[in-house]
């Protein structure tokens, strides 16, 4: 734990990944909990189809944030959906100080289409409130980066 979160009383998380630069493959493993996986780069870039990629773990990161994130809120504006579920997507381009960046991640939150046509208002609030209150959404925001929700009517 840094000497800082220390003092603060923050939480700390902590991981381990390690390279194997014969398979061009890694392994990660979460101290504290179960995660574990294996990733390497991505096949668009020469890496391996068989494995997660680092782009995809990011995405995923943030969908777990913002899915457990939305619930909360759906729950406090007593929305039903009984099992939030939201789809994303995230980009990657060249980037003009060298090598690639992510840019542009979209989340779609499945939303059952009478309540986005009856209480839609409210919906969007959730929204709204679900990626500002998201720790990882917090961390991905900036350097050209955005972060859209958009309805995915189910």
């Amino acid at each position: 734990m840094s000497e800082s979160a220390e003092k603060t009383g923050a939480h700390v998380f902590s991981a381990t990944a390690a390279w194997d630069p014969t398979e061009k493959a890694g392994d990660l493993k979460a101290e504290g909990s179960g995660f574990s996986s294996s990733f390497a780069g991505a096949p668009s870039l020469g890496g391996r189809a068989d494995r997660t990629n680092p782009e995809e773990l990011v995405l995923s990161a943030l969908l777990a944030c913002f899915v457990q994130t939305w619930s909360i809120f759906l729950a406090k504006l007593k929305l039903p959906v009984d099992r939030p579920v939201v789809d994303g997507t995230v980009g990657l381009e060249a980037d003009p100080a060298g090598g690639y960046r992510l840019v542009g991640f979209r989340l779609f939150p499945h939303v059952p289409a009478d309540l986005w046509r009856d209480r839609r208002a409210e919906v969007e609030k959730t929204f709204a409130l679900a990626e500002k209150y998201c720790i990882v959404s917090k961390v991905l925001r900036g350097e050209g980066r955005t972060i859209s929700v958009e309805a995915k009517s189910a």
